[in-house]
């Protein structure tokens, strides 16, 4: 029996951490998610593994090298483009299984006893068994109704919350036919629990054969969705009770003269230096460097983020590659990767810079229609106008999806603000046209201006760059 593990996602609800990583390899006491559930299906027996991804995939891939036809067996089937869950699984080539499969979510934690959902697959007959559980926020998930017989008689996914007619929820874990993939359509995107099981239930009326069965995991078992914070904080406390511990501390970690509080999680290569605190319920990735005397509690912080002195972070998500001044408070606040936040400034909302998407990790090739100076980028690739205000980093309002934007708000924006994003020793104007457009030649001729000369300056470069390029098109060129 073949295992299929949904890598896909963007990993929306675990942002700005997943910007820089794929939801699966964020770590979770400091071993990705995706090698948890890895392990997991090995541990039935299941070592032939379809992971179905998009997302930095290739980060995915690199992880498993040493692990490759040791153990396991896993293969990444290419994906043209997001199919959904159902639509992804069908383009693996799982139609043609003669067994079923087992299919988990690549965010799932559990201890469940996965050979008992697979007996009762068996048993029943159906075409999908649904492995479900009771929890206290049935709108979050897929909802079912079973009767007497494990038969689903309906299901809903995520239902508004005044309309949940049961608090059994679709863990994500199922155990699949070959032939319930002849109902998905081929190269459209196509879900497990918004399509398919829809289309089944509808098609499968009166006949046994073709039904969806749940089965119910035991009271005692765990089970959690990490895709989201508090998902991941309970996963986290759950393995560090397991481990009889409250505290992991990874390799090459200097902690001088400073306390953790668990639940906390302190990954390799860590500096915490004298009179911090760290916890309860932190996390600091791989490579995080914490100034004397600050706090940390009930926060995130990503990969190679620096903090200086006096930190108090609480409440709070960091994105990777972050600077902190002195004196920074972080409360309840985001902050996605690459920002700046100068000395004794308080953040209390989110705080986006913009993303570079590398390779066809957003579906989308990096190279010449990435450097076209005239296309509309996703918000996530939008440049977000910052500024300092009363010692709080607030945004503006203003956040341009062109170049052409980006021109008209440089008239109109605060000077407050050209100031933030163009200071001495950086310059997020140069970094979004280097990283976003990839034309270092067009960036290198921002990064040469001060932040003390005049606006008009830039707009008139950015304006000089635009006109060539809007040239160049008229005339029959590719835009480059």
């Amino acid at each position: 029996m073949k295992a299929v593990i949904l890598a896909g996602g963007f990993g929306t609800r675990l942002r700005p951490l997943t910007f820089t990583k794929p939801k699966p390899m964020v770590p979770l006491v400091n071993k990705p998610v995706i090698e948890h559930v890895v392990d997991y299906l090995a541990s039935y027996g299941l070592d032939d593994i379809v992971v179905t991804t998009t997302f930095l995939r290739e980060m995915i891939m690199d992880h498993f090298m040493y692990r490759e036809d040791v153990d396991v067996h896993l293969s990444y089937p290419t994906e043209p483009y997001p199919l959904g869950t159902a639509g992804s699984v069908k383009n693996a080539g799982l139609a043609q299984e003669e067994e079923p499969f087992v299919v988990i979510q690549g965010d799932n934690i559990t201890d469940m006893d996965l050979r008992g959902l697979i007996d009762r697959h068996y048993e029943a007959g159906g075409l999908v068994t649904i492995a479900v559980t009771r929890v206290e926020d049935p709108w979050n998930y897929g909802v079912a109704k079973l009767e007497r017989d494990g038969c689903i008689s309906r299901f809903h996914e995520k239902p508004d919350r005044g309309k949940c007619f049961s608090n059994l929820a679709s863990t994500g874990i199922y155990v699949v036919e070959p032939k319930a993939l002849e109902f998905v359509p081929d190269g459209v995107a196509f879900d497990f629990a918004k399509d398919l099981f829809h289309l089944l239930h509808a098609k499968s009326k009166g006949k046994g054969n073709g039904k969806i069965y749940g089965y119910e995991i035991e009271a005692a078992n765990f089970w959690v969705d990490v895709g989201q914070p508090d998902g991941y904080m309970k996963a986290m406390e759950w393995m560090l009770k397991k481990a009889n511990r409250d505290v992991f501390i990874g390799d090459n970690v200097e902690i001088n003269g400073s306390g953790i509080t668990g639940p906390a999680v302190i990954g390799d290569s860590v500096v915490v230096e004298e009179g911090s605190s760290v916890g309860p319920n932190a996390v600091l990735f791989e490579d995080v460097y914490i100034g004397r005397n600050s706090r940390l509690e009930q926060c995130f912080i990503g990969e190679r983020t620096l903090t200086e002195e006096n930190a108090f972070i609480k409440d709070a998500i960091i994105g990777a590659n972050c600077e902190l001044g002195k004196d920074v408070e972080v409360l309840n606040g985001k902050i996605w990767p690459f920002v700046s936040i100068p000395h004794r400034s308080t953040v209390d909302n989110t705080i986006k810079r913009f993303v570079r998407f590398d390779g066809n990790g957003n579906g989308r090739q990096a190279g010449i229609e990435s450097r076209n100076l005239l296309r509309t980028l996703s918000d996530e690739e939008a440049f977000y106008f910052n500024m300092r205000r009363g010692g709080k980093i607030v945004h503006t309002g203003f956040v341009a999806h062109s170049l052409e934007m980006f021109v008209d708000m440089l008239k109109k924006v605060d000077q407050r603000s050209i100031d933030y994003h163009l200071k001495e020793g950086y310059n997020d104007f140069a970094a979004w046209i280097r990283d976003v457009f990839r034309d270092e030649e067009f960036a290198s001729e921002v990064a040469g201006l001060r932040w003390w000369e005049p606006r008009s300056i830039l707009i008139g470069l950015i304006q000089e760059h635009l006109d060539e390029s809007k040239s160049r098109m008229e005339e029959g060129y590719e835009v480059l």
